[in-house]
């Protein structure tokens, strides 16, 4: 049967996650994108219809939620209000990626074009691999921690809960980056 999808935020990330869907002909034989949830009264993107705030929406049981939010405290915040509700969340991998069998991926990550995850790498919940990453052999990464463009994470190598990596950065084998928490409220 057929998801009905909605994408969480609409900036920029919202944008590139629009079109990858689009293009995407086997994603688009299995959900419906139905909406999108922002909590701006006025939603900027006319992509989709705009389905309210985060907070104030009630998921119903064949909903299926994608974070399209690049700030990490942000993707959290979503992510947890949505849970707390009973939220589905779809996992997306575009079709140019490269995820090995041996990989795991939990609900609600974005593994954008031309990325590879390898083997017995771990990728916890509501995490966004953006473009051309590379995830290494059973390296970890924590939960709704965001890889930029052209980010690597070497093989052994372990990114904590939160994190934001920038585009190009390099996690060096075997290394651990801590938690990026911060408690900004």
């Amino acid at each position: 049967p057929m998801k009905n999808l909605i994408l969480v935020g609409a900036g920029g990330f919202f944008l590139e996650l629009y079109d990858y869907l689009q293009s995407d002909e086997r994603a688009m034989q299995q959900i419906r994108l139905k909406g999108v949830l922002d909590d701006a009264a006025q939603c900027a993107q006319q992509l989709l219809p705009h389905l309210g705030a985060v907070a104030d929406y009630d998921p119903q049981a064949d909903d299926f939620f994608l974070i399209t939010i690049g700030n990490v405290h942000h993707r959290k915040r979503c992510y947890e209000l949505l849970k707390q509700k009973g939220a589905n969340f779809y996992t997306y991998i575009h079709p140019s990626a490269i995820v090995a069998k041996s990989a795991q991926l939990a609900e609600g990550c974005i593994v954008a074009p031309y990325s590879v995850i390898n083997a017995q790498a771990i990728v916890a919940a509501n995490v966004a691999v953006n473009v051309h990453c590379s995830i290494g052999h059973e390296s970890t990464i924590g939960f709704s921690s965001v890889l930029s463009p052209y980010a690597a994470v070497n093989g052994n190598a372990k990114v904590g809960e939160l994190c934001f990596l920038g585009t190009r950065s390099t996690i060096f084998p075997g290394k651990s980056l801590a938690n990026g928490y911060r408690d900004w409220e």
